[in-house]
């Protein structure tokens, strides 16, 4: 067979068929079902599969969905084909449409033989699920007659159970094989839609764009067709317009089950979730639902899902099949459909069902809404509430009412967090009077954008629109305070949150302007300063009250970035299992972000990747585009300290794209200092402090300067040393020392930078007491394990310069030790490199390497075992119990690769 590229992600299939293809073709008949929903790519494989045949003979038919009521349609025409590639030697009569499956078979096997002649044969049955039956059983019958013949048989069917059972190949036979192909992974769909179009897809488009698409090429050649233009896909198909091209695809492949089936599957699609079977049988007025919905589970058509012990639902497969079958519903059915299911559903799939079946509209349901939205708000529901009134904006009657419901839907949809949902609506916003209230929703949709600058200008025409309306200008300069916030720009952030607190009543309000004014101030003088700006809230944060809970997210972030690591975790921790009102619900997600920061910090690094992949996910649903500049940001770090140096690339060319689209500054700061962290790991001490000494010195960064100052300055201070630009570093270390932070975590990389700094001088001396200074810091506000194992590996590094080769060989082993314990392998490496520069561990004993790298309770027990005493003995010196002492054993056990105490014994003799 010639070597063949096969279509993307169906390497393995392709190798497999072309394996049968090849025992096929000495003598042992092979029969493939080819399985899959409509798009998934049958056909595409099986012409990679053709198209690397030589020496082959090929036959084809397809089936029609006219003809699948015709006996032996589709077997007269491959009869046909079959002779005419004979040389129509033969009479030309045709298989009559009472013939019984013996004579049907019979003309083929003969045909066949003629067609082939010495040479083997592919024979591709396309869309069986369209053949009608006599056919395919004579089809069967062939090919259970010619076990020995060298024939490939390709059938490629959407119904793979119905059509080997009319073939007669329900039970596995000797040569017959099923392959089932299933949706493109993640990465799969990403070189897909590249080789589609020449639009690169961020990492949160694509996505979203494989949810919904379950990685089916159909949907997502459909999707690239219908791209707006310059190609660029949609940021939620299930959010727009379904392309018509899917939608008729669909709706033939939805038919071709029986009538009932398709009626579950439409139900199905208008129900928009799982459903129970009595609520599908109510909507299908089927009595027989559990045989309509039978075909659909086999074929892949539906799946039960799992919703509590005992009990499932049905579901379609993915939410683009879903949209697709909605679309193609006529539109009288459709809303036959959403009335009977408004008729059984409770609230508020009741209230979304009415709202969908109104004929026109309908002042009685805009009242009842209206009622639902109080009850909504009034409790904290604020997406149901935008729900409701996105509802009235289509049945209320009165059009300034529908204006004003629908600015209201899309801020209530901003606020919280449904940013894809709310850009839909936009051109509706556009479209609406103008006024201070379409200038504020406005505004909000720029937000959504991740356009902070042009929100900021929208806010500000807002405040000024509501004039002598002072709760309405107070809750916008609320909003646009946060907004100048995350442009940086603090005095005006200061200023617009001053307002909001004169002018408005509002608890939220006044609440979310307390945070701003606290981030506000760290941007101005920085996070210690800051941090006094919240000495009202209490300080165990779950009793801090939800209005306060802003604050309490800026006061979690600003003890992170000034090194105050467990009080920030606690914080933050607390934030992210709450909701905070308002646009400032922005802090939930910088809750997560700096939550991840600082079990970096803490050396947790297999933690952070943990909670960083969660608030990926989370963002996919409820995050704006620059979201995923600070999360991959965090990501390339965090990958790069693992030595995942792919992925580390990955995330900084999608921070890089989402930038290259910001209308602010943020996201290029985070991608320098990302990027940064990634040539740090590296050692490429250039690309540490080029981009990172421009951006901390650019009028446009100076407040995030101040803000990050702890995360930054450290790599940039000791890459300034290793070039040997001592004077810089010694900069450095006097910005570190001037931010006022007792944390253990400035201390460290205080003295860390002064150490390489030092030793950029070749003052080994001061070098060296700069470093032993950083490793006897206290743990104040949590153990700042990375950095410190940084420090204590660039001691090593100098005493092995002074020539002190054992010291060295202590320090670095256990620094190597906390590194691999991290699981930070880059930095592992560097001290293994080191050790080895120390000439074999210059003279250092296995024994003294494997004492260090236990803890100081597992020496204290060794210690006691090496002079001879008991457990018991051990136990009540060290005021611990014996099952104590025997844990500590064990672990001492498993480090040494020793089976008992004698073994430690002689390791405790051997350093004495």
């Amino acid at each position: 067979m010639a070597a063949v590229h096969a279509p993307t992600g169906r390497a393995e299939q392709l190798r497999r068929m072309s394996d049968l293809a090849e025992m096929a073709a000495r003598g042992t008949r092979q029969v493939v079902f080819l399985s899959g929903p409509a798009g998934i790519g049958k056909t595409t494989l099986v012409e990679a599969l053709t198209s690397g045949l030589s020496g082959y003979r090929q036959v084809a038919v397809e089936g029609a969905p006219g003809e699948r009521l015709i006996e032996f349609a589709a077997a007269n025409r491959l009869l046909q084909t079959l002779r005419a590639g004979a040389g129509g030697g033969r009479t030309q009569q045709k298989i009559p449409g009472d013939s019984t499956v013996l004579t049907a078979g019979g003309a083929l096997i003969e045909a066949v033989d003629d067609f082939k002649a010495d040479q083997p044969l592919v024979l591709l049955v396309e869309d069986a699920h369209h053949v009608d039956t006599g056919s395919l059983r004579a089809f069967g019958f062939m090919l259970l007659r010619m076990p020995e013949e060298r024939v490939l048989t390709v059938v490629n069917t959407e119904h793979v159970h119905q059509s080997r059972k009319d073939m007669g190949f329900v039970r596995d036979r000797p040569g017959t094989t099923h392959i089932e192909l299933t949706g493109l992974t993640r990465a799969e769909t990403r070189d897909v839609l590249a080789a589609m179009s020449p639009v690169p897809v961020s990492a949160s488009r694509l996505a979203v764009v494989h949810r919904w698409s379950a990685g089916n090429p159909l949907y997502l050649r459909a999707l690239v067709h219908a791209a707006t233009t310059g190609g660029l896909l949609p940021e939620n198909p299930a959010h727009g317009p379904v392309p018509p091209s899917l939608t008729q695809i669909v709706q033939d492949w939805s038919t071709s089950f029986p009538s009932d089936s398709t009626c579950a599957l439409q139900a199905l699609a208008v129900l928009g979730a799982p459903a129970d079977l009595p609520v599908l049988q109510r909507l299908t007025g089927s009595s027989t639902v559990t045989d309509a919905v039978e075909p659909l589970i086999r074929e892949g058509a539906a799946r039960w899902l799992a919703v509590g012990s005992g009990h499932e639902r049905i579901a379609l497969i993915h939410a683009g099949q879903g949209d697709a079958l909605y679309a193609g519903i006529p539109a009288a059915q459709r809303k036959r459909l959403h009335r009977r299911a408004a008729d059984v559903l409770a609230p508020p799939e009741h209230w979304r069902h009415r709202i969908a079946a109104a004929e026109s509209y309908d002042a009685e349901l805009a009242q009842q809404l209206r009622a639902e939205v109080g009850t909504e708000l009034s409790q904290g529901d604020s997406s149901l509430a935008a729900q409701y009134l996105l509802g009235i904006a289509e049945v209320d009657p009165d059009g300034a009412a529908r204006s004003t419901a629908l600015l209201r839907a899309v801020r209530l949809l901003v606020v919280s967090g449904h940013y894809q949902l709310a850009l839909t609506h936009a051109p509706r916003v556009l479209a609406t009077a103008a006024g201070p209230e379409r200038s504020e929703v406005l505004g909000f949709l720029e937000v959504a954008r991740g356009h902070d600058a042009g929100a900021a200008e929208y806010l500000r025409m807002a405040r000024r629109g509501y004039g002598s309306d002072e709760e309405s200008a107070g809750r916008t300069s609320a909003e646009l305070a946060s907004v100048q916030g995350s442009l940086g720009i603090g005095r005006q952030a200061v200023q617009a949150a001053q307002y909001a607190i004169a002018h408005s009543s509002d608890p939220s309000v006044v609440g979310q302007a307390q945070s701003v004014i606290a981030f506000a101030s760290a941007l101005l003088s920085g996070p210690a300063e800051a941090l006094r700006t919240l000495s009202h809230l209490r300080e165990n944060p779950t009793e801090v009250s939800v209005h306060d809970l802003g604050s309490l997210a800026c006061r979690g972030i600003l003890r992170g970035l000034s090194g105050q690591l467990h009080g920030a975790l606690g914080d933050l921790t607390v934030v992210s299992r709450r909701k905070t009102p308002g646009v400032a619900r922005r802090n939930d997600f910088g809750a997560v972000i700096h939550a991840v920061a600082a079990r970096m910090l803490l050396g947790e690094l297999t933690e952070a990747h943990r909670m960083l992949s969660l608030a990926l996910d989370e963002a996919q649903t409820m995050g704006r585009e620059t979201d995923f500049a600070v999360l991959h940001s965090i990501s390339a770090s965090l990958a790069a300290l693992q030595g995942r140096w792919s992925t580390a690339q990955e995330d900084l060319a999608e921070v890089r794209s989402i930038e290259a689209a910001s209308d602010f500054s943020g996201p290029y700061f985070h991608l320098v200092q990302s990027a940064s962290t990634v040539a740090f790991a590296r050692q490429e001490w250039h690309a540490v402090v080029d981009p990172l000494a421009r951006v901390l010195h650019e009028p446009a960064h100076r407040g995030r300067a101040r803000i990050y100052a702890v995360w930054a300055l450290p790599q940039l201070g000791v890459a300034f040393a290793r070039l040997g630009e001592a004077d810089a570093a010694e900069d450095v270390a006097a910005r570190l020392e001037q931010l006022e932070s007792h944390s253990a975590l400035t201390a460290v990389c205080t003295a860390w930078v002064r150490g390489n700094a030092s030793a950029a001088r070749h003052d080994h001396r001061a070098a060296l007491r700069h470093l032993r200074d950083g490793l006897a810091v206290s743990s104040d506000g949590g153990e700042p394990a990375l950095h410190r194992a940084m420090l204590r590996c660039d001691y090593g590094r100098l005493l092995i310069e002074s020539g002190d080769a054992n010291e060295a060989v202590r320090q670095l082993t256990q620094a190597s030790a906390k590194l691999r314990e991290m699981g930070a392998a880059p930095l592992e490496a560097q001290c293994g490199e080191l050790l080895r520069r120390t000439d074999s561990t210059a003279g250092i004993s296995g024994a003294q390497r494997l004492w260090v790298s236990l803890t100081d309770r597992e020496q204290d027990v060794a210690k006691l075992v090496g002079q001879g005493w008991t457990n018991k003995e051990i136990a009540r010196e060290l005021y611990v119990t014996t099952k104590t002492v025997e844990y500590h054993l064990r672990h001492i056990y498993g480090k040494a690769g020793m089976e008992n105490r004698r073994q430690v014994r002689d390791m405790v003799q051997m350093l004495r």
